[in-house]
C-alpha cells in the first residue's frame, strides 16, 4: 500500500520536543518561530528538534509557532496567561518522573513549514543580507538562519534563499532585537 498525503495537512501532527529544562517553568522560550528544525531519529513519530551546538542533521523544516514552556513554576500546571489565549504560541506542558517531580517539558503539538515564500525575523548576521543570499542554518540555540562563513554553519545544507533582504542597519537592530525587520526567503527544504 502506498498513500498519498498532504504535507501542509500532515504537519500538523508534529511534535515539538528537546531543550527543555527543569527549572523552567514561567513561559521561558525553547525555540522560536523561524527555528530550523530537524527530525529526532530516536522516535517513530514525526518529533522534531532545533539545531543546536554541532548537530550535523538534514533539516526538515522551519518552526511556524513560538514553543515555550508552561507556568508550573509559579501557577498550577496547565494554566495560560491571557496573552496567550488566541495565540499561534504552543505551550509544552510539564513531564513528570516516577515520584511526581517535574524533569522537563512533554513534546507539543507544533507546525512545521516547508518549502514557499516566507517571511521571517529570525535571521542573523554581521553585516547586509542582499537578495540572492543562501542562507544556512547557524551553531546556536535558536537555530537562527545566517549567511556567514562555513564555521557558523550545523552543516553545508542550503535551506533558504533571500528574495528581499535587509540593510546592514536593519541587520543589526533586528539581531539587537530594538526593531525587528523581516526578510523575505524561499524556503529550500
Amino acid at each position: 500500500m502506498f498513500i498519498p498525503r498532504h504535507p501542509v495537512v500532515q504537519n500538523q501532527f508534529c511534535q515539538f520536543y528537546g531543550q527543555t529544562t527543569v527549572s523552567g517553568g514561567a513561559g521561558d522560550v525553547l525555540a522560536y518561530a523561524g527555528s530550523v528544525c530537524y527530525l529526532d531519529d530516536s522516535q517513530t513519530d514525526a518529533t522534531v528538534k532545533i539545531f543546536v551546538a554541532n548537530e550535523t542533521k538534514y533539516a526538515f523544516g522551519f518552526l511556524m509557532q513560538k514553543v515555550k514552556t508552561g507556568y508550573h513554576s509559579i501557577h498550577p500546571a496547565g494554566f495560560m496567561m491571557p496573552g496567550d489565549l488566541g495565540s499561534s504560541d504552543v505551550i509544552a506542558q510539564p513531564s513528570y518522573n516516577a515520584n511526581g517531580q517535574i524533569n522537563g517539558s512533554k513534546p507539543a503539538p507544533v507546525g512545521v513549514a516547508h518549502l514557499g515564500v516566507w517571511d521571517t525575523i529570525h535571521y542573523y548576521d554581521t553585516s547586509a543580507i542582499n537578495a540572492g543570499a543562501r542562507l544556512l542554518v547557524r551553531k546556536n540555540s535558536m537555530s537562527e538562519m545566517t549567511d556567514l562563513g562555513a564555521a557558523t554553519y550545523t552543516n553545508a545544507t542550503e535551506v533558504a534563499v533571500v528574495l528581499k533582504g535587509a540593510s546592514a542597519a536593519q541587520v543589526t537592530a533586528n539581531v539587537n532585537n530594538t526593531t525587528l525587520y523581516p526578510i523575505r526567503i524561499k524556503l529550500l527544504v
